[in-house]
This record gives structure tokens, sequence and C-alpha cells, in this order.
């Protein structure tokens, strides 16, 4: 079997130096180098033990008998250690090594990078002689178990950022996007957040809100939909021909408050409305 790198490998003890414990497995011609301190017992020659494998920052083949919190193919909350300008941030994955979360996955302005004792949901990615941590996206975590509901509050870290808004994810993998119009702060990615589950779209995907619950309940119904048309690309799917089980499956409310909602927007000359469709003016499709 092949070393899998930014995973627990099964290694043996070849021999021992002055300062460490060279390990190797039956078939595979590379030699790894584990200090004495990366041990968490004392081994002879010919034990066999279940040791990561990671590259240090000489991009040498290195192992520790300590668990990490994430592999390549375990994902989990880690937090950051370290900032490196022009470099990115070192997060501690629960082994002496801290691995780096690369500019290249973060924002152009350090400004918005994790400080010092922010929390990140990463894995582990390997890339030639490097290993480094990736932030975890809604893909990685698709089939994590939806248990959140419409005005439930709920902690969350920011993760990243899009044109429209925030997105955020919960200790328990929930992905929750928050529009721009439901921010009252700059944000910087893993910073903690306190977030309100103000609509399940037709996805099955949480929009959440940081503004007050008092504050957002006061917002109108037709506020409510001209958020939603903005963080929805200027079109959904609801129309004068929509019934009450579709309306409700987006916006939970009766047909005839949504018709008032939609019918105050008209009016403004906001938006357009067909019999399954509802347009943001200048947005047209």
């Amino acid at each position: 079997m092949p070393l899998n790198i930014g995973e627990i490998n099964k290694l043996q003890v070849k021999r021992e130096t002055d300062i460490s414990y060279i390990l190797y497995q039956d078939g595979e011609p590379y030699e790894v180098f584990m200090h004495f301190n990366q041990a968490t017992k004392r081994l002879v020659e010919g034990d066999v033990v279940n040791a990561f494998l990671y590259y240090d920052g000489k991009h040498r083949l290195c192992a520790t008998m300590e668990d990490p919190l994430i592999t390549t193919s375990k994902h989990g909350f880690v937090k950051c250690v370290a900032v490196k300008e022009n470099v990115g941030c070192f997060m501690n994955i629960g082994t002496a090594k801290d691995i780096l979360l690369s500019k290249d996955y973060l924002p152009a302005n350090p400004k918005a990078w994790p400080k010092i004792g922010d929390t990140l949901p990463c894995i582990l990615k390997v890339k030639k002689d490097t290993i480094v941590c990736k932030i975890l996206s809604r893909d990685d975590v698709k089939d994590a178990p939806k248990s959140l509901k419409v005005g439930d509050s709920t902690t969350a870290y920011v993760t990243s950022f899009t044109s429209t808004g925030l997105i955020c994810m919960t200790e328990e993998y929930d992905v929750i996007y928050v529009h721009k119009s439901m921010v009252r702060k700059k944000y910087r990615i893993g910073e903690e957040i306190i977030l309100s589950i103000i609509n399940i779209n037709a996805k099955n995907e949480y929009n959440g809100s940081t503004i007050a619950q008092k504050e957002t309940m006061r917002l109108s119904d037709s506020e409510m939909i001209l958020n939603y048309l903005k963080e929805m690309g200027g079109v959904i799917p609801l129309g004068n021909a929509s019934t009450p089980e579709e309306i409700n499956k987006i916006f939970t409310l009766s047909k005839s408050a949504f018709k008032r909602a939609v019918g105050a927007l008209y009016k403004e000359r906001l938006i357009e409305i067909e019999d399954h469709k509802i347009i943001l003016k200048n947005e047209k499709h």
C-alpha cells in the first residue's frame, strides 16, 4: 500500500538516530523522519505504529503519532495561530506542525484574513511536496444533515465572500448565505458570527441575517421579497399564477400577503410580474 500523505499510515520503525526514529513501509522506498518529541511512547526497532504523514517546512516527509483534527479525508474546525504577510495563515490541526492556509485560498485584502484565535472549517490538501489547509465549501458538506428552521438563532463562522454577501458555516456544517442587505458591518474570514435564519429557499439552502431578530422581524414582506430577488440575481420562480404551497415554500407567506407585498413593489416600479416569474427591474432575464 503506497504512503498516504495527509493521512494516518501504518509504519514500522527501521532504526533510531540521535534525535529521531526512521520509519518505513514494506514495499516503499521512502524513509520517514519522526522526531522523538513526535512519538507518544518509547519505540524500538521493529515496532509498528500509526502515524500521520506530512511535509515539513523543508518539504521533507515527516511523521507524528499525534492525532490530527483534520486529514485529506476528514474535515473539522481548526484555529488560526499565526498570520504571515504575503503568505497566509497557519492553522493548528492538533499536531505540533501547524499547517498553512495559503493566501491563494484567502481574500486579496489581508484585512479580511483570519486573526489569531479565529476558527475555520477546513480539510487538508496535498500539493506536490507541500500540505496545506483548504476552507470547506458548500460542495464539501452537501451531504450534512440539515436541522435549522426559520427563526432559529445560531453561531457560525465566515468562510467566504461573494459579490452579494457572505457565506458562513456552523459547527454542524450548515451553510448559511447572508445577503449584504442583512449585514451591518464588515466581517473577516474566520470571524464568529451570530445569525438568525430568515428563509429556506427552494433548494433547501439557508438564508440568514446578522441583524438582531427584532429588527429583522420589522422588515416588511415587500422588503423581504426585494432582498430575496437581489440575492437570487433578479429573478424568482413565483408569480400571479403561483399556488399557496409554492409561495409558502419560499417565503412562508399566505398567498394574499404575498400578493399585497408584490403589488407594493410593482406600484413602486421595482419589479415586473408574470404568471410564474417576478423580475427585478434593470435585471431582466
